[in-house]
């Protein structure tokens, strides 16, 4: 016998509240939408049924964009119970603006449609400014085709319901730039010394700003990131739960969060960060170390204009750190553990620096 499921509806119910009325097998099921004004009801309803869409409606060759949206829904941010990358509003921007460029030129396109030649006209408008906010380098342009990637191999591994799933022959190529350059930029012994000299005790004060003395938000990234080495986003996003002071510790990766490719440590605090912490730890005013997970370019930017400092940004830190430690004869294999690297990749970039590297090669002088 065929039955005929009435499609979800907004409705008003005795308590005032508005829910959704949806069907569920044969069973009739209600979602609260914790509300009695209609306007912020019918709001809530529409991404309530892009996601009931997403969850329920199987299309054998859907659209880029819904690829995307099943991606990031299910992959990307997960569920609460489950959260996976994203942590931080920070997190969330940069996602959701990788999203909003590749919609722009793929959105539309089914997964049928997509052809090679794509990938490369998608980076000649990135490149161009045609699609985004700004003109992109390539090496941006290579991190969101990636992104790309990964939603096809979610679509192929990973998606739910199963039936939405992909095969390998469904999947087009998508071409890469190159791969950029790398950062050669390593801070000199006389530069580290002025960072560790100003930093710790840097309290901005001035035009437009509160008097304070509080460590300046910046004074606080510069010194975690110059004695941790970590990325930009686990500093941002690095709360006071996850500093443990007692045991001179900080977990980069915080309770709950699947680790990635880009792995955030466990690191001891060393002995020049740690009164640097105790302070801010004491003038603390919620649960992020840096007050919020907000960018910190510009302040880096004036910094470094400050300090008489050329080419400082943030992965600056992390390479000065690593080539530091390599050159004092830091074994590779703790380099990478430090950095959440793998030991191929600091191999690649980093042996060349150990003291005595490739010296016992050569044939020894004879013996007359």
């Amino acid at each position: 016998m065929q039955h005929n499921r009435k499609p979800p509806r907004l409705e008003q119910q005795s308590n005032g509240k508005w829910y959704i009325i949806y069907a569920e097998g044969r069973r009739s099921k209600r979602f609260s939408l914790r509300t009695n004004d209609l306007a912020t009801a019918q709001a809530r309803y529409r991404r309530w049924e892009k996601t009931y869409d997403l969850q329920t409606v199987i299309y054998h060759d859907p659209t880029i964009s819904r690829c995307l949206d099943l991606w990031y829904t299910q992959w990307v941010i997960g569920d609460p119970k489950n959260p996976r990358m994203i942590t931080a509003k920070s997190g969330r921007n940069r996602y959701n603006a990788i999203m909003n460029n590749l919609n722009a030129y793929f959105g539309n396109m089914k997964v049928s449609e997509v052809k090679s030649e794509h990938s490369l006209k998608y980076r000649e408008m990135r490149e161009a400014g045609i699609i985004g906010r700004c003109p992109a380098v390539s090496g941006t342009v290579r991190v969101e085709l990636q992104r790309l990637r990964a939603c096809f191999k979610h679509m192929v591994q990973r998606v739910e319901p199963r039936e939405q799933r992909l095969t390998l022959e469904e999947i087009p190529f998508v071409e890469l730039p190159p791969p950029s350059p790398p950062r050669e930029r390593v801070l000199d012994e006389e530069e580290v010394e002025i960072i560790r000299e100003v930093c710790p005790d840097l309290v901005l004060n001035g035009q437009g700003r509160r008097p304070s003395n509080r460590l300046s938000r910046i004074g606080r990234f510069v010194m975690i990131a110059l004695e941790t080495a970590q990325r930009k986003s686990a500093i941002l996003e690095l709360k006071w739960d996850q500093v443990d002071l007692e045991n001179n510790k900080i977990h980069f990766n915080p309770e709950g969060r699947t680790q990635t490719n880009k792995k955030r440590p466990t690191v001891p605090i060393s002995p020049i960060l740690r009164p640097v912490l105790e302070r801010a730890k004491e003038e603390a005013h919620n649960a992020y170390v840096l007050d919020k997970a907000t960018s910190i370019d510009d302040q880096l930017k004036t910094l470094a204009h400050n300090l008489d400092i050329p080419g400082l940004h943030s992965h600056v830190f992390r390479h000065t750190w690593a080539t530091r430690a390599v050159t004092r004869g830091v074994p590779l294999m703790k380099v990478a553990l430090f950095l959440g690297d793998t030991v191929k990749t600091v191999e690649e970039n980093y042996a060349h620096l150990q003291p005595n590297y490739l010296e016992d090669v050569f044939e020894s002088e004879p013996k007359t």
